[in-house]
This record gives C-alpha cells, sequence and structure tokens, in this order.
C-alpha cells in the first residue's frame, strides 16, 4: 500500500510540474512579436528558381550582405508610423491585392489611408528613398550574378531606359 501511495504522490508531483511548465508563458514569446525575415522572400525567389548550388550559394550571399540595410531602412519607414497608421497600411495593402490592383494604383491607395500629416510626408520620402536605394543596390548585385531568364525567374527587373 505504501509503494501504491508513494508512486501516487510522485506521478502527481511529476504532473503539476509539467503542467507548471506548460501554464507558465514563455517571457520572451509574449513580449516580443515574432519578427519577420525581410529577406525570406527574395530568398524563397531564389530557391524556386531552380539555380545551380554555387549560384544559390552566392545569391544568398549576396542578400544576408544586403539585408541589414535593407531592415534598418524599413525600421525607419515603420518608425514614421504610428500603430493605426500600421494598421491601416496593412489593410489598404491587403484590399489593394486583392482587388488585384499593383504598382502605382496600389501605392496610391496605401498612402491615401495612412492619412499622413506634412511632417510625416518628408520623412518617409526621406526613409523611402532609403529603402529604394538599399533594396536596389541588393537587386543590382544580384543581377550582376544572374542571366536575364533567372532575373525573370526571381522576379528581379532590369533598370528602366529612359526615352531619348
Amino acid at each position: 500500500m505504501k509503494s501504491l501511495l508513494s508512486k501516487v504522490l510522485v506521478a502527481g508531483c511529476v504532473l503539476s510540474i509539467v503542467a507548471v511548465l506548460i501554464a507558465v508563458p514563455d517571457s520572451q514569446g509574449q513580449e516580443k512579436k515574432k519578427k519577420k525575415d525581410a529577406s525570406a522572400g527574395i530568398k524563397k525567389k531564389l530557391d524556386d528558381a531552380e539555380l545551380g548550388a554555387d549560384l544559390l550559394e552566392k545569391c544568398k550571399k549576396v542578400v544576408d550582405e544586403h539585408a541589414p540595410k535593407i531592415a534598418e531602412a524599413q525600421a525607419k519607414v515603420d518608425e514614421i508610423l504610428t500603430d493605426e497608421q500600421k494598421k491601416a497600411r496593412n489593410a489598404a495593402q491587403k484590399a489593394a491585392k486583392d482587388a488585384g490592383k499593383k504598382g502605382k494604383e496600389a501605392a496610391a491607395e496605401v498612402e491615401a489611408a495612412l492619412k499622413l500629416t506634412d511632417e510625416q510626408k518628408g520623412k518617409m520620402e526621406e526613409a523611402q528613398k532609403a529603402l529604394t536605394a538599399a533594396t536596389n543596390a541588393r537587386n543590382e548585385a544580384l543581377g550582376a550574378l544572374l542571366t536575364d531568364e533567372q532575373k525573370a525567374k526571381v522576379g528581379i527587373k532590369g533598370k528602366k531606359k529612359k526615352n531619348a
């Protein structure tokens, strides 16, 4: 009888410890939201483009080299916006995508939803220029490694030619 009682007592203690460990939330998990890797999208496109292993490795190295600059530029854009504006931006982007809008049309819809102040507009313009420059630098570095066909598969556009 004593061995049965001691086994039940030990099992109860083990179960209670497990329950406490499961019930206690991960302190980091709740405080920090899961951050998206800004370079994940381009890396997935590179994987899907069926590049050779050596070329894929070189391309991913280029992406990793440029990722901190792009992330920093994106952070500057994000810190200009309030939480409400960020929510409005996300909702407008989703609505534009669902409506099949792309490019300037989608961007205009998102900009209208943001309702930026004049001060925010000035800061946003500067931050967007920095983000565009960082992204273009990455795309140019990738473009130097890829053929035109591979660029098309990855989704990297060539430089626009100006009409003379």
